[in-house]
């Protein structure tokens, strides 16, 4: 999940949110959900209009659910279909649709997806008028130029010390990085989002270069995230990935809140 929701996940709402959202009977539900085509976060809106009905005005709560909700699709490896289907009832208005089977890409495929991530960063940059580029959604979220910052430094100053540790030394201790903070540290805000999507493109074709090198043998050596969670390197690759689409889904809503064509963008997951 995005480092913008740690903070809420560590609170008394969360931890309860968390408690709802995932969990092996839930997933039952979600996947059925996909196959029907509808958002898998509908699976949860009968429960929250009765247990935390007051979320429905917390839009911060309202991304978390949705935000844990693709957390847990993705862990299951499912991929969205479509980034925004119709969610029945009035407690959120738009929610992904995922696809009905999961589907675990090959490594040269993940590679494949994570070199063309930059050009479709340009597409959307391309989009948006550059007076747009700094404006925030309601709640937790990054404005444009402060996701392309997010991805750039990821890739340049992050992920390439994570594989050059994984296959230097023997089950590394990796850490977490909160990515909150290092927004402002780094001021974000500021940065001007053209250089910062050349950037980012250069980080990323040194990034895929550096993963293309490695053989099958080097791509399962391991380290702990945060002493709890073995990683391997493919497994890193597919979270990079996954980290990608995650953008990618709130880029999405980052539009459909800042449009000035949207009258319902609160209201959307």
């Amino acid at each position: 999940m995005h480092s913008r929701f740690d903070r809420f996940r560590a609170t008394s709402l969360g931890r309860q949110l968390e408690r709802l959202i995932d969990s092996p009977e839930r997933y039952i539900e979600y996947a059925a959900l996909s196959r029907a085509e509808v958002p898998a976060v509908s699976a949860i809106v009968r429960d929250l209009q009765k247990m935390f009905p007051d979320v429905q005005y917390d839009q911060t709560a309202k991304q978390f659910c949705g935000a844990m909700v693709a957390e847990v699709m993705r862990r299951k490896h499912h991929d969205v279909l479509r980034p925004r289907g119709r969610v029945p009832g009035d407690f959120f208005t738009y929610g992904a649709v995922w696809m009905a089977e999961p589907q675990r890409a090959a490594f040269d495929a993940l590679l494949a997806r994570l070199a063309a991530m930059p050009d479709e960063m340009t597409r959307i940059v391309h989009a948006v008028p550059a007076g747009c580029r700094r404006m925030h959604p309601g709640g937790t979220g990054f404005s444009l130029v402060e996701h392309i910052c997010h991805l750039r430094d990821l890739d340049r100053d992050v992920y390439r010390e994570r594989i050059a540790r994984l296959l230097a030394e023997d089950g590394p201790a990796l850490a977490s990085v909160d990515g909150v903070a290092m927004a402002a540290e780094r001021r974000y805000a500021e940065q001007d989002s053209d250089a910062a999507l050349a950037g980012f493109r250069l980080a990323r074709a040194d990034l895929v270069a550096q993963l293309t090198a490695t053989t099958p043998e080097q791509r399962q050596r391991y380290g702990i995230v945060d002493g709890v969670r073995r990683i391997t390197l493919d497994e890193l690759v597919e979270d990079i990935y996954h980290h990608d689409r995650t953008h990618i889904l709130e880029l999405d809503e980052l539009d459909a809140e800042t449009s000035p064509t949207q009258s319902q963008g609160k209201n959307k997951v």
